[in-house]
């Protein structure tokens, strides 16, 4: 299941999809800081955040896969951060001068391959934990999807399988659903 599905989302209050589409061709430099536009990126970012974690909690999470560049982002991971402590982060570490740099150039190697890949995404600090204020930390995309894939890689995020499902109707859907896809992909490989 590819998070970038999960990433779509209607248009949010104070916006319509037209002035969307043209923050987008105009870029956010037109818009200096509109409170509309922080709104509807706050309702973006904390829709993905339930569904992820509805996700994680329904779905195994070694056989999830956020995007279809989850092996080389692991990979690349591995090579850029190979003593990375994921399990609880640091975040004046993660936060440092040095640490930005790497991870700056670590994004830009994926700038083409991910959508959205410098978007701004909520990452659980510690990640045994729920996410709440005190739990989390804004980050690009891609650094997110680079530290949950090398998570869920490791199986960090097991603990969370089988919880209660959290938020309303539409994200037990969006879980059910992905694990159903889950269900197919692992019936589909184990029969080739």
């Amino acid at each position: 299941m590819s998070l970038s599905v999960l990433g779509s989302t209607k248009p949010n209050d104070g916006l319509d999809a037209e002035e969307i589409k043209k923050f987008e061709k105009t870029g956010a430099n037109s818009y200096g800081n509109s409170d509309e536009l922080e709104l509807a990126w706050a309702h973006k970012a904390f829709q993905h955040t339930r569904i992820y974690f509805n996700l994680l909690c329904t779905v195994n999470c070694t056989k999830l896969r956020l995007t279809k560049f989850d092996d080389e982002l692991y990979a690349q991971f591995l090579v850029s951060f190979p003593h990375a402590k994921i399990d609880v982060i640091d975040e004046n570490k993660l936060k440092s001068v040095a640490a930005k740099r790497r991870w700056r150039n670590f994004c830009y190697t994926f700038e083409h391959h991910v959508e959205d890949y410098n978007f701004g995404t909520l990452l659980r600090l510690n990640t045994y934990g729920d996410y709440n204020q005190e739990n989390t930390t804004l980050v690009p995309r891609v650094q997110f999807l680079a530290i949950e894939v090398a998570r869920n890689r490791q199986g960090l995020n097991m603990c969370h399988f089988g919880k209660p499902l959290k938020g309303g109707k539409q994200d037990t859907v969006a879980a059910e659903e992905g694990q159903e896809r889950e269900s197919e992909k692992t019936a589909q490989e184990e029969g080739a």
